[in-house]
């Protein structure tokens, strides 16, 4: 499978990519942790990216959220914020439903729809918001009793948590993706897809609709304007590159080994002859323990394709959270090598030096782990991990630093000044450091202002 080389402006987009999954080790905590997943990452930033551009959006600005919820559906909430649920992406075949989705979504935040739109959305989403991001915060921190208390206490009105939108607004994203669409030269016949798929649900009872028909109301008068002109664009019938094809569809047999039942991908997965069912297929080895299976599996897919970053970055996973460390340095290095400065894939290998607890790869994961900051400065586990690394060789000052970056970026700000008060005790006076932890301590009280308003 091809991958595409990245420019330098690829964190530009703060894609933060939050799986609440469904298969976590701590049994007590029904909605799991947090992952970010590099591949579907990047996948979504090349088809996200020119849709931001053309709609003259800083897409530095914009932020992108994908839940673990079957529910097919994507919305807008607290300014320049996508939400995507899994379901959407498991239920659309073709990314260029996708994208239609996306440039539907795009076309909310350029119109500033969100800011004219009823008032009661803020009281329905802010609780489960907040609930979530302080969820995947004391999960991160190691605190498994607070992360249930947050997701389970949030989980109740997940269904909710949606803009609602009236039929104007609905028709203005509608006509303004069209636009974004035919400047790029893509097709929209996805997009017309995805409304008649919604349309045939308005006949249905509220109870029986998808959360995305509640909140984005359809019309049929509507499609068929909006159809009209697709029809006459020369770009309708465009089909998707292979390459985009091949990619969506690999991500789509990740997300089913990782969040459907294992036991029931190895049954229907079978076919050894397809790419994307080895990939799924060895994701569900995995988390049945088996560990061999899923290794030989995966080894299928490297022998194809050598130099596809995500498959080693698997089969580091696979080793490392079976226990096997030593095992996991290798592909992990073959996945940094091919993916190019991934720094999802820096923290992994990091990860997996700093369990090994040598001073040599305790130094070399620090390493590793300032690159990856440069290239995504708003991931707390990179903050986590460095203060690991920091205190192991004997850095207080900059460990307590580290950790109050984390818990800022968490939002917890109670946490981040006062561990950032702490790691002043130990950095020299008017240094670098001591200033950024003036900032952070000054800062937090800052943020607490506009979190009220918006809690991420």
């Amino acid at each position: 499978m091809p991958v595409n080389l990245l420019n330098k402006n690829f964190y530009k987009i703060k894609i933060v990519f939050f799986i609440i999954l469904l298969f976590s080790t701590n049994n007590k905590l029904h909605c799991g942790g947090m992952v970010r997943d590099a591949e579907t990452e990047r996948f979504l930033y090349e088809i996200s990216k020119p849709l931001f551009n053309v709609a003259n959006l800083n897409y530095s600005s914009v932020d992108l959220y994908l839940f673990n919820d079957d529910a097919v559906n994507a919305f807008v909430a607290c300014g320049q914020k996508i939400f995507v649920n899994t379901g959407l992406i498991m239920e659309f075949n073709s990314p260029s439903m996708l994208r239609g989705v996306l440039a539907h979504e795009t076309g909310h935040i350029a119109g500033g729809h969100l800011a004219r739109s009823d008032i009661a959305l803020k009281k329905a989403q802010t609780p489960l918001i907040i609930g979530l991001l302080l969820g995947i915060g004391a999960a991160v921190a190691g605190d498994s009793d607070a992360a249930q208390g947050f997701l389970l206490g949030s989980q109740q009105i997940a269904k909710g948590m949606v803009a609602k939108y009236s039929r104007g607004q609905e028709s203005a994203a509608d006509q303004a993706s069209f636009t974004y669409l035919e400047n790029l030269g893509l097709s929209s016949k996805g997009m017309i897809d995805v409304l008649y798929g919604f349309a045939d649900q308005e006949a249905l009872s509220s109870k029986s609709q998808s959360i995305r028909v509640r909140s984005h109301p359809v019309s049929r008068q509507r499609i068929r304007s909006l159809e009209e002109k697709a029809l006459n664009s020369p770009f309708f019938n465009k089909e998707e590159s292979e390459d985009i094809l091949q990619r969506y569809k690999m991500i789509r047999a990740k997300l089913k080994g990782f969040l459907q039942k294992p036991d029931q991908i190895i049954k229907l997965f079978k076919d050894k002859n397809k790419e994307d069912n080895l990939y799924a297929l060895s994701i569900a080895l995995y988390r049945k323990a088996l560990i061999d299976e899923a290794i030989e599996t995966i080894d299928i897919l490297i022998m194809k394709y050598p130099k596809n970053p995500w498959f080693y970055e698997l089969k580091g996973q696979i080793y490392y959270e079976s226990g096997k460390i030593d095992l996991s340095i290798e592909p992990y290095e073959e996945a940094l090598k091919y993916s190019h400065k991934e720094p999802l894939i820096y923290v992994a290998l990091a990860t997996a030096l700093l369990a090994i607890s040598k001073k040599d790869e305790t130094q070399r994961a620090l390493m590793l782990l300032k690159k990856a900051i440069d290239l995504d400065p708003k991931n707390p586990q990179i903050y986590f991990q460095m203060a690991i690394a920091e205190s192991r060789l004997g850095n207080i000052g900059k460990a307590e630093l580290s950790t109050a970056e984390r818990y800022f970026i968490l939002g917890n700000l109670e946490k981040a000044s006062f561990h950032a008060g702490r790691s002043k005790k130990y950095l020299a006076l008017s240094s670098p450091l001591s200033l950024r932890a003036d900032d952070i301590i000054l800062d937090s009280e800052n943020t607490k202002q506009w979190r009220r308003k918006c809690p991420i």
